[in-house]
């Protein structure tokens, strides 16, 4: 034992792993970063169909407050006029909630101070609505619904003020039964967009797709080049040596497989098996699957022909920071600024917004699938370059270094035979 200890490779799985989660929990932990977390720029709309609403002091307040009443979190409100361009920007993935206030709201608001000063009791609460993107991850529509919520009431305890103080002025009265009506004259209903089932893993089904493939990307690449490379040795050692050409050959074709039978495999158990919602066909999320899967093997595939017998160490990391930046477990606008920007520079986070608008929303390009169509066969084209240009190298450079040791087994050779010759002399 004290011999294998005295080797320094035979250390290498202690520190190595030990490496390997010092940097998973330094990626982990700043994602959940508990009461210090903060949105950044999490896109909401209000829309006031009510123009005079929106022009008015209590309007405009309003709208000047949206960021200050936030609590130190960054939302990216958009201002718009008409239900229509909301529901549209939700349905792009562009937004993940909308607060409506209707056309006559406040003609019926004013309607609503008259019955309440005359002391109707026939009142009736002023609606508004909420709309929610429940395409969204889950802590994405929760954030929606607690934000939008708050704004309604906002707006309620506003009317209700107004209403309350015109009453005090002219001491009028109201009976026990309008009380509670008077704290709340405004009501808010709640709609999903999209109209999805309950059957979509509460949003996380891209997420578990684009995750599956990553793994699958990291472990097939580094265990089909493992496994070959022992090979390789054995029938090397047996008198059989394999080119690198052909090593790196059988590699491929054996990479391709299985990222091909992974793309299959996902649908089949997700839809099939689970009988998860999709709203594009199985062939189209498939295809893209297994574009996902290529995508994420030649990045691996990279990672692992420049960093040697080190790939792991680096591909590790690289997978976990992808996986926790892609803003699939928590939304991009809750990651920290590190994550956020990694996160744009990386494939999964494409992959993702790719899945989800083939999943949630139809497959429109606007939702994410247009720039995933263009951003990821980019990663795709750039990662197979470098390998080539990485194989090109290191098969000229054993070429070279075959062609020395046939050079020097020459002049050995020739040696060998000279030296009796001249030792006869």
């Amino acid at each position: 034992m004290k011999n294998l200890l005295k080797i320094k490779f035979a250390w290498f799985p202690v520190w190595s792993v030990a490496v390997l989660m010092l940097s998973m929990v330094i990626i982990y932990l700043p994602v959940f970063s508990g009461a210090s977390q903060r949105m950044h720029d999490f896109p909401l709309i209000l829309v006031s169909e009510d123009s005079q609403f929106a022009d008015s002091p209590e309007g405009k307040a309003i709208i000047s407050n949206l960021v200050k009443q936030q609590d130190g979190h960054s939302f990216q409100w958009q201002i718009e006029s008409s239900k229509e361009t909301a529901i549209q920007a939700i349905k792009e993935n562009k937004a993940n909630g909308a607060l409506i206030i209707p056309a006559n709201f406040s003609e019926r608001t004013s309607a609503l101070q008259e019955a309440f000063l005359s002391g109707d009791a026939d009142i009736n609460a002023v609606p508004v609505e909420i709309l929610l993107n429940d395409g969204a991850s889950q802590m994405a529509s929760s954030i929606s619904t607690s934000v939008l919520q708050s704004l309604a009431l906002s707006i309620s305890d506003m009317v209700s003020s107004g209403i309350k103080e015109d009453m005090t002025k002219q001491q009028a009265l109201i009976s026990p039964m309008t009380a509670s009506q008077l704290d709340h004259p405004i009501e808010y209903t709640m709609t999903n967009v999209l109209g999805l089932p309950s059957d979509i893993n509460k949003g996380m089904t891209p997420f578990m797709i684009v995750l599956i493939a990553s793994i699958t990307g990291l472990m097939g690449t580094q265990m089909i080049n493992g496994y070959l490379g022992g090979i390789s040795e054995n029938l090397k050692s047996r008198g059989v040596p394999l080119t690198y050409s052909k090593v790196f050959a059988t590699e491929m074709l054996l990479s391709v497989i299985l990222m091909i039978a992974v793309a299959v495999v996902i649908p089949l158990a997700v839809f099939g098996l689970y009988g998860s919602f999709h709203s594009s066909g199985i062939i189209t999320i498939f295809l893209f699957t297994s574009l996902c899967t290529m995508t994420m093997f030649t990045m691996f595939k990279m990672i692992g022909m420049l960093f040697g017998k080190w790939a792991m160490l680096a591909a590790f990391p690289v997978n976990i920071l992808g996986i926790f930046a892609s803003g699939g477990a928590i939304p991009v606008t809750n990651l920290p600024d590190f994550h956020r920007i990694l996160g744009n520079i990386m494939p999964i986070r494409y992959m993702l917004e790719g899945m989800r608008s083939l999943l949630y929303y139809d497959g429109n390009m606007e939702a994410g699938l247009g720039k995933a169509m263009t951003i990821v066969p980019a990663f795709f084209l750039l990662f197979s370059a470098v390998i080539v240009l990485i194989f090109v190298l290191k098969r000229n450079q054993g070429n070279k270094d075959n062609q020395k040791n046939h050079n020097n087994e020459q002049q050995e050779t020739s040696n060998s035979i000279q030296t009796p010759a001249s030792a006869q002399v």
